[in-house]
């Protein structure tokens, strides 16, 4: 299995939440997705969206050791093109039980953003909640910032302490 995948969900590819993830990947060498990069579709019970590119995303997935979901805080809660991709999970539960069973294999963590160190109590819950429901390991999550475009060295601490938990 290949050690680490990050998945970025932002509405901006190259803003804030970028630089938490390229702040990560200097420090794992981890693959990386974009959502934006790919054509996902809403869930839906007919499965009209079957041919986007959420199932070969998910068969990508699965040859990790670890996923890293990365979003930026809108509204209290995560990114539209996340909560999209958590959705969609609903499909491979329903039609790809093979990735259903494999995904118990990935562990998965999450890391927030936002311009100041504030997100609020329980915005991890969707993504703790549905590691245990997947039966994934659960890898923990942090909440980096970014002020003025940059990580501040409290932030950067934040994201190697929270990477030496994970070693």
């Amino acid at each position: 299995m290949k050690e680490g995948l990050i998945i970025l969900g932002s509405s901006r590819s190259q803003g804030n939440t970028r630089k938490v993830v390229d702040a990560l990947r200097e420090r794992t060498g981890w693959d990386f997705v974009d959502l934006n990069d790919k054509q996902i579709g809403y869930y839906d019970y007919e499965y009209r969206n079957a041919g986007d590119d959420f199932i070969p995303l998910m068969e990508q997935l699965v040859e990790y050791k670890r996923v890293v979901f990365v979003t930026p805080v809108y509204w209290y809660s995560m990114s539209a093109v996340m909560k999209t991709f958590f959705d969609r999970i609903t499909e491979v539960l329903k039609t790809r039980r093979d990735l259903r069973y494999a995904l118990e294999k990935v562990a998965m963590g999450m890391l927030s953003s936002s311009e100041s160190d504030d997100r609020i109590a329980g915005f991890e819950v969707p993504f703790r909640e549905s590691a245990g429901y997947l039966r994934m390991p659960w890898l923990g999550d942090a909440h980096i910032w970014v002020e003025q475009g940059r990580l501040p060295l409290a932030a950067v601490g934040r994201l190697e302490d929270w990477l030496q938990e994970l070693r």
